[in-house]
């Protein structure tokens, strides 16, 4: 009994896919390095996560470390600034300057807290109402253009441009 087997190249398909890359899962490099349009998505997604996830946590961490100079500038903010409006409502001068401070005493008081992306833990005063938004930005981001304040729904105060809000 005489077997005929062929071991010609040209009369088979064989496909090995990508050295080292397992089943199911997704490229989300360029060759280069960067990342494709599907891995911004996947890194953007893992740091709204991770940002819900943690906010309060964090927030709480720096606000204790913060909490005797904050007190100390609300102190000096009621000398200067009537906190309330002759309708009994905080008056929206009281309320930027406190949010604008309070986010400029946080940033300075929060560690290098990175996101899963690399991106830096930075807060935002809150545009409207009282607080601070969390926000995360690359290392050495220039929040200047958000000083003013973000607004619930996103929109930079002062301008028509929108960021994310989580």
């Amino acid at each position: 009994m005489e077997q005929n087997v062929s071991n010609n190249a040209n009369e088979s398909l064989q496909h090995h896919g990508i050295l080292g890359m397992k089943w199911g899962i997704r490229r989300y490099q360029n060759p280069d390095g960067t990342l494709t349009e599907a891995g911004r998505k996947r890194l953007d997604q893992k740091d709204t996560k991770w940002a819900h996830k943690r906010e309060e946590k964090i927030y709480n961490q720096t606000y204790s470390k913060s909490r005797r100079e904050v007190n100390k500038f609300v102190k000096e903010l009621n000398r200067q600034i009537s906190p309330t409006n002759a309708n009994g409502r905080l008056s929206a001068t009281y309320v930027n300057a406190y949010n604008q401070k309070l986010a400029e005493i946080m940033n300075k008081n929060v560690k290098e807290i990175h996101a899963p992306s690399g991106k830096v833990v930075k807060w935002v005063a809150k545009r409207g109402e009282v607080g601070v938004h969390m926000a995360l930005a690359d290392a050495g981001y220039d929040l200047s253009q958000l000083k003013r304040g973000v607004y619930g729904s996103g929109r930079i105060a002062y301008r028509k441009t929108s960021v994310d809000v989580g």
